[in-house]
């Protein structure tokens, strides 16, 4: 029993260190990189990595899920309620975001958010789950007026696309001051009416 629980371990070690590789992989040269490739940048056997991943798209699509569950897993842990929570909340999807941005945003796909969320897809469903009862709560107390859910989260995730934070940390923006202009841009996105 304890060397199947040992060995487990080791095996999810070992792909915490090709997630993290393909992370770098990704971040400095997009996908054009081999499982092979990856075995070389994270100092695993080849055979290692095939075992794990059969495809190269099968190594994106288990990176990406882990970092939006790190997401969802950081977000949900933000205590609090209202705007105080809300403000902690774009800080700390910033400060994730700056981390593993610039590799999201070379595997993200063509479907729509919402599109997948119907789909059933796991890691943004969980988003969703996560980010739809913060709206509720803000309408609930006032900061934000009535609005359709879905709408509001779809304002969520475009103001904090990856892409976005990315753009501004490489402008020289602080954290701090990317969070801040990016949650007052929502913040008032989200008082315009229709």
């Amino acid at each position: 029993m304890e060397n199947r629980m040992r060995l487990r371990r080791d095996t999810a070690r070992t792909r915490d260190k090709l997630l993290d590789s393909a992370g770098e992989l990704l971040a400095e040269k997009g996908v054009g990189f081999s499982l092979p490739d990856l075995a070389r940048a994270s100092g695993v056997a080849t055979a290692t990595v095939y075992r794990h991943f059969e495809h190269v798209r099968d190594l994106h699509r288990a990176f990406y899920y882990r970092l939006i569950d790190e997401l969802v897993a950081e977000l949900t842990a933000v205590p609090g309620r209202g705007m105080p929570r809300f403000d902690k909340l774009g800080q700390r999807w910033v400060d994730l975001a700056i981390h593993w941005g610039r590799a999201a945003t070379r595997i993200r796909g063509s479907e729509g958010f919402l599109e997948r969320v119907r789909a059933g897809d796991p890691p943004t469903s969980a988003l969703y789950a996560a980010l739809s009862p913060v709206i509720e709560e803000l309408v609930e107390d006032g900061a934000i007026p009535e609005q359709d859910i879905d709408y509001a989260v779809l304002l969520w995730i475009t103001v904090f696309d990856e892409r976005v934070i990315v753009d501004l940390a490489e402008l020289g923006w602080p954290p701090r001051r990317v969070s801040r202009a990016l949650s007052a841009s929502l913040h008032a996105a989200w008082q315009a009416r229709d």
